[in-house]
């Protein structure tokens, strides 16, 4: 059911003229800027505030509520996930990426401001909040401003954009925590934001101005008791790995079972039984992205307490993955990768994961070795270019009326199977052990375990195509849209 062969004819024209001759021009360079700049801000931030926040709790005398900063992050980002589903389409995407700034600024500003390690938790709200808007708006951007064939290296260039900050925020906000305060890595990010959102203005009021994003959504009440339930699935698997295993693997069990039936609603019809298309791909796109965030705390936790590595040696191996990620989009940022069908490379990125969690495994064994490094590296390579191929699959099968929703049940999937994933893999620590030769075998239990299901989604990766195979961008205009 993909859309694209009907748009293409309609980019050149919207590009030079805009509807009825009067809009703006839409300056595509500089809104893939603004794309870009929103996902290194967010990148930065995200390593950055969980580099300082000890030092945070610390002053503030809140350290009895560390899980609940993150916990707190967690949710009001999922609710907005949802809730964008709705916002984009009806509000368009421009003024909800400008509510996310806002909001996720705001955030921030109260959180360095703070207190209280209650006033510290407000600021957190708010800025899950715009975090979880600023994702649904990038994405409904993508789709409405784009050419078919020139989405994929959009996507690939935003993937990029989570690189470096990745690797710089931790040692960049140490640094400034140690010399200054931590208030000092918070404050100035808020300016940031707000000089970006200036600079990057004609190009967001020529996208509202020409309409694009807009659609009809279903009614915001319909949503609310869907968020409910997929919130208490999602903070249930989030606390259950600090429980009694007695307690933790039922808590597990009933978290699985709320998160079904709270994300079903906001699916697309058939997407829990990989019906073809559409629904396929925004599943898939949750159980295949999932994984790899659920574990990022696995293996430097085998490495530091099973094999004795240093902090910074067991923390380099998620570098390697951010590495292995990044040059996933550089791929998908190539001009030929728009000609390569897009559930061949995401079998490719299942078949890479798979493979790289079976060499870390390895790689934890008596004799450990650099296996660890290079097979985490190619799980990062692995889940960027199935990530990628599907959140261009999603923006191709949906129309505009449906690109918002479609787009939010992606990430609503992507953030719960994160969380699942997580729940399930502590609680596989917390039995196994925490330290010693425990914490390894754990470790690798999990990740043979995670690649076993990762090869059981191979057979549906073919369910993508609704009748024609989804070739990656061919025929489609080679201008920007609008």
């Amino acid at each position: 059911m993909s859309r694209s062969g009907g748009h293409g004819g309609a980019e050149g024209d919207l590009e030079r003229q805009g509807p009825g001759g009067g809009a703006p021009a839409l300056r595509p360079h500089l809104l893939t800027t603004a794309l870009v700049l929103t996902v290194v801000v967010a990148s930065f931030e995200t390593t950055a505030t969980a580099t300082l926040m000890p030092a945070a709790l610390d002053e503030l005398g809140g350290r009895h509520v560390y899980a609940l900063v993150f916990g707190v992050f967690t949710l009001a980002q999922l609710a907005a996930l949802a809730v964008g589903g709705w916002l984009c389409p009806t509000y368009g995407p421009a003024r909800t990426f400008v509510l996310s700034a806002v909001l996720h600024g705001g955030g921030l500003l109260v959180c360095a401001t703070a207190l209280t390690p209650w006033w510290l938790l407000a600021g957190r709200l708010f800025q899950g909040a715009g975090a979880g808007l600023a994702l649904i708006s990038v994405y409904v951007l993508v789709g409405a401003c784009y050419a078919e064939e020139r989405r994929g290296r959009v996507l690939g260039l935003v993937s990029m954009g989570w690189a470096a900050p990745g690797l710089l925020g931790p040692p960049m906000a140490g640094l400034v925590t140690d010399a200054a305060s931590w208030r000092a890595v918070l404050a100035p990010v808020p300016f940031v934001e707000a000089a970006m959102l200036l600079a990057v203005w004609p190009a967001l009021a020529a996208v509202h101005a020409r309409g694009l994003g807009r659609g009809t959504a279903a009614p915001l009440r319909g949503r609310l008791a869907p968020i409910a339930l997929l919130s208490t699935g999602v903070l249930t698997a989030m606390t259950a790995p600090g429980l009694a295993p007695a307690v933790a693997l039922p808590l597990l069990a009933v978290s699985v079972a709320l998160v079904v039936l709270g994300a079903r609603p906001l699916f697309p019809p058939g997407a829990l039984r990989l019906a073809r298309g559409l629904p396929s791909a925004v599943l898939l796109r949750g159980l295949v992205g999932g994984p790899w965030m659920g574990l990022l705390f696995v293996v430097p936790l085998a490495l530091a307490e099973g094999r004795g590595y240093s902090l910074s040696a067991s923390g380099a191996v998620l570098s390697c993955g951010v590495v292995g990620f990044t040059v996933g989009g550089v791929v998908h940022s190539l001009a030929w990768a728009a000609r390569v069908d897009r559930a061949r490379m995401v079998l490719a990125g299942l078949v890479l994961q798979a493979c790289g969690m079976g060499l870390v495994a390895a790689g934890l064994g008596p004799a450990a070795s650099a296996a660890a490094y290079v097979g985490w590296g190619l799980t990062g390579l692995g889940a960027s270019l199935a990530v990628t191929a599907l959140n261009a699959s999603v923006l191709a099968l949906s129309g505009d009326a449906e690109r918002g929703g479609a787009t939010s049940a992606m990430a609503v999937g992507d953030s719960t199977a994160t969380a699942v994933v997580a729940g399930l893999a502590g609680a596989a620590v917390a039995v196994s052990g925490t330290t010693g030769p425990a914490a390894v075998t754990a470790a690798q239990a999990v990740l043979l375990g995670t690649a076993a299901v990762l090869l059981l989604l191979v057979p549906a990766v073919h369910r993508l195509r609704p009748g024609a195979p989804a070739r990656g961008d061919r025929g489609a205009s080679p201008r920007t849209r609008g």
